[in-house]
């Protein structure tokens, strides 16, 4: 059987840049080859690193946010040319602007596109003018240009139908999934509470995640300082950058905090991060599927979180944790009270959460799935 020649195209930084990795670690090669293209900040990296790995991989510059019409029509031009020339079978375009960039760069190739969001662009916390412009957008690109479109969720997928966006039969979920091996290898949790700056013996509440408006840091220092009123040993420790370190470390002093609120910054190894906490918090007010609260639960950490649509596929109330209103820092604060008082309630949480990771969310699952939707489109079994 010959190879499935796919072309992906993505953005080169975060989330996006990591499922690159992951489908150049992950594809069976007998059956699928794969060339790539890196666009914005980061692209010549991601590229290298993806041609170390044996495959193709082009850097191109595109401003990731804004709209600039001549780099962006510069950037379709070199795709329109690329599909034409290298007749691939099918084209995978991942984010919101590149996937419209990509897709509009097929346009009479004769090559089906899938398209993978990865959170939509019209999410929460977008002035309305810009949801509709999104929205609009997006209905108009999955009407015409689109062969299917590949959430990592369902709530994602329930938020495009909400919009109008795509057909019932357009969409197909394939979760994120983490490679078990990397959360499998145990640490001394009090060795790695040192390595973070936190007491051998003290009790630790994390986060990881970008220091922004999405991820909502500033709830998570307010639950820190109502915890540490009624446990005034408990740590806390949110690992990553952002925008919103330094207003976050100036509510820590405020409500004083600062000697037990650690910030970290970006980690070399999370997983061995993660097993010095004893609860994991999610404060996001958006989100389409987490890839942190994956790893977490692959840690076997009992979670408190927002109560999202994708959250809720992963995580089970009352089962693998403690799910909440965005921003009820009450009642998310009582409930990492209460795993952080109850040594078995946390181990039957954590043990359930390592067990849905185990079951439903594995990277092995991630790019079956993932391929499976490739051959379909492609029509070949």
């Amino acid at each position: 059987m010959s190879q499935i020649r796919v072309l992906e195209v993505s953005k080169s930084t975060g989330g996006l840049g990591t499922y690159m990795r992951w489908l150049a670690d992950g594809v069976d090669r007998s059956r699928f080859a794969l060339t790539f293209v890196c666009l914005s900040d980061g692209a010549a990296a991601l590229a290298d690193e993806l041609s170390a790995r044996g495959w193709t991989a082009l850097a191109w510059q595109m401003n990731r946010y804004k709209i600039n019409p001549f780099t962006d029509a510069q950037v379709i031009w070199r795709l329109f040319k690329l599909i034409r020339r290298e007749k691939f079978d099918l084209v995978h375009t991942h984010g919101s602007k590149g996937g419209f960039i990509a897709r509009v760069a097929a346009i009479g190739s004769g090559v089906p596109v899938v398209y993978s969001p990865h959170n939509f662009s019209f999410h929460e916390g977008m002035p309305r003018w810009q949801v509709n412009i999104f929205a609009f957008v997006e209905r108009l690109a999955a009407r015409f240009l689109t062969a299917k479109i590949i959430t990592v969720s369902n709530g994602e997928q329930t938020m495009a139908r909400q919009f109008g966006v795509g057909t019932p039969e357009l969409f197909t979920t394939v979760h994120s999934g983490v490679d078990l091996s990397a959360f499998s290898r145990r640490v001394d949790p009090s060795e790695q509470k040192a390595a973070l700056g936190v007491p051998r013996e003290a009790q630790v509440v994390g986060a990881v995640g970008r220091l922004s408006e999405q991820k909502n840091p500033l709830a998570f220092v307010r639950i820190a300082a109502l915890v540490h009123q009624k446990n005034p040993s408990a740590h806390f420790v949110w690992i990553g950058e952002g925008p919103l370190e330094k207003q976050s470390r100036q509510l820590a002093i405020e409500l004083g905090v600062e000697s037990v609120l650690h910030f970290v910054g970006q980690r070399a190894n999370v997983p061995a991060d993660l097993q010095a906490l004893d609860v994991f918090v999610m404060t996001s007010r958006w989100e389409a599927f987490s890839l942190a609260l994956l790893e977490a639960m692959a840690c076997g950490l009992p979670t408190v979180s927002s109560d999202l649509p994708g959250i809720a596929e992963a995580l089970t109330d009352g089962e693998s944790g403690y799910l909440h209103p965005v921003d009820d820092l009450d009642g998310m604060s009582a409930s990492v009270l209460k795993i952080l008082t109850n040594r078995e309630l946390a181990r039957r949480m954590g043990a359930d959460a390592r067990r849905r990771v185990e079951q439903d969310f594995t990277r092995a699952q991630m790019i079956e799935n993932l391929m499976q939707v490739y051959r379909t489109v492609v029509k070949i079994g």
